[in-house]
């Protein structure tokens, strides 16, 4: 019998690593002969580049390589894990505590091994690549896929096995926490939204693990952005975990506080409020000293609101040891519709690789989001109240049109003249040099979950040249 083991193991952490693999071993339920197959993380907890890997921790992953060889002489099943060592990166089988290499193929986004090299039915994929990287399947009849879960460097495995008999697929699975065998038949939702969500769903729990939080804050403002990460969060820590507030100004319409209401109401968060407009007085009086007769004084106001209630809001998560999420979307911060040390503030950002107009497909897809965010947030305008009758279009196209440039831009790397001859010169020039200014926003952004090959922040200066025409 072959099982499959595709949950997280611990980063950085080889030993405990190790001593889980042998537990496993060890199993009384396990019969001569059964085979126990591990992905990319098993040793490590990550998925490591040979030549991102320090030469001391290949060394230390051939060490722990030979232990785990030494522990399962006395057993009487299989281990079959890939792992870097000083040589390079092999697949390993250790059998009756002899150790021998299997050859490998490469592949987009892992590595293939043939069943005539490993000696079982089935083909193996292990997987490297993260949810939204390319993975290109082995085209075979009979298939395994080995994919790990972790939450590393923005990046995400979901654990994303899958299982093909005789030509048909006879199951897949995303996130399951025990091992399976090829025997079982699971089938669950692997379409791009149940994906996005779970993916945001395991980052937020490994980071929280490996960082040592228990209680999460957030900021809700009515709001479409806000409601999915307060629904995200309760749906990993539990409501009682969930700090909401809701950070009201002088702007902020009646609408907004039913739908924080309703939203809370319906996630079973205990609502707290934090007026800003005090302290943001406060600051105006005290900066206008300073502020020329010319400067744009409107704008600094509307900032200090967005930055008084970053304060705030990390002020009582540096008090009760709860990581504040940050609630921004892909299309605010890639044109930079959002505030240094205001609304950009946070420990993870969820929502960072996701565009504004797939939010609301998400909504509507994932049943979770659709009974839980209230349906008059998914319908009104998106505002960010900081002045009288404000709306997102004042400053931007309407989000489907913005975010149809920005995903040829980024996903599709499409160049400046095909943007132009696409959308119109107006309306490509006036993105791209939203995106452009706001780089150096891109820079400040707190880590965000990568969900597709072109997260905005971290791209080179060489990503964005010849993308404006050279009168711009």
């Amino acid at each position: 019998m072959i099982y499959v083991h595709a949950y997280p193991f611990r980063p950085d952490d080889p030993e405990r690593n190790v001593r889980s693999i042998v537990t496993s071993a060890r199993d009384k339920n396990l019969k001569t002969g059964d085979v126990l197959i591990f992905p990319f993380q098993a040793l490590n907890g990550s998925v490591q580049d040979f030549w991102l890997t320090r030469p001391e921790n290949r060394e230390r992953n051939q060490k722990w390589i030979g232990k785990l060889t030494e522990s399962l002489k006395n057993s009487d099943v299989r281990v079959i894990l890939p792992a870097v060592m000083p040589q390079g990166l092999g697949v390993f089988s250790i059998e009756k505590g002899t150790l021998r290499t299997l050859d490998f193929q490469w592949q987009k986004g892992g590595i293939s091994v043939m069943s005539e090299d490993s000696g079982l039915d089935y083909d193996l994929n292990f997987k490297s690549a993260a949810v939204g990287e390319v993975f290109t399947e082995t085209d075979s009849h009979n298939l395994l896929v080995i994919d790990g879960q972790g939450f590393v460097d923005g990046k995400v495995w979901l654990g994303q096995c899958k299982v093909v008999k005789n030509g048909r697929t006879r199951a897949n699975y995303m996130a399951y926490p025990w091992a399976f065998t090829p025997e079982e038949g699971q089938v669950c939702w692997l379409d791009e939204y149940h994906e996005k969500f779970a993916a945001m769903q395991m980052a937020l729990k490994l980071y929280m693990k490996r960082c040592g939080f228990e209680q999460i804050s957030l900021g809700l403002s009515g709001g479409l952005d806000s409601a999915v990460v307060a629904c995200l969060a309760a749906s990993v820590v539990g409501a009682e975990n969930v700090h909401a507030y809701v950070l009201p100004s002088s702007y902020t319409s009646e609408e907004s506080f039913t739908d924080a209401r309703a939203l809370a109401s319906n996630l079973g968060l205990k609502l707290r409020e934090l007026p800003i407009m005090p302290a943001v007085d406060l600051l105006e009086q005290t900066a206008l000293q300073y502020v020329p007769y010319w400067g744009n004084k409107a704008l600094m106001r509307e900032n200090l609101q967005a930055r008084v209630r970053g304060i705030l809001l990390m002020a009582v998560s540096n008090a009760d040891r709860s990581l504040v999420l940050n609630t921004g979307n892909k299309s605010e911060l890639a044109v930079g519709y959002c505030t240094l040390y205001g609304d950009m503030i946070g420990g993870l950002a969820p929502l960072a690789d996701v565009y504004k107009s797939d939010l609301y497909k998400m909504c509507s897809t994932v049943e979770y989001l659709a009974r839980m965010i209230p349906a008059n947030i998914l319908k009104k305008a998106p505002t960010a109240e900081l002045r009288e009758n404000q709306k997102d279009e004042d400053s931007l196209p309407p989000y489907p049109v913005l975010d149809a440039v920005l995903k040829d831009l980024f996903e599709g790397h499409s160049d400046g003249k095909k943007l132009r001859k696409k959308y119109g010169s107006d309306l490509a020039v006036k993105v791209v040099k939203l995106v452009k200014g706001a780089r150096f926003k891109h820079n400040q952004a707190p880590l965000g979950v990568q969900l597709s090959v072109c997260p905005v922040k971290g791209l080179p200066q060489a990503f964005y040249e010849g993308l404006l025409p050279k009168q711009l």
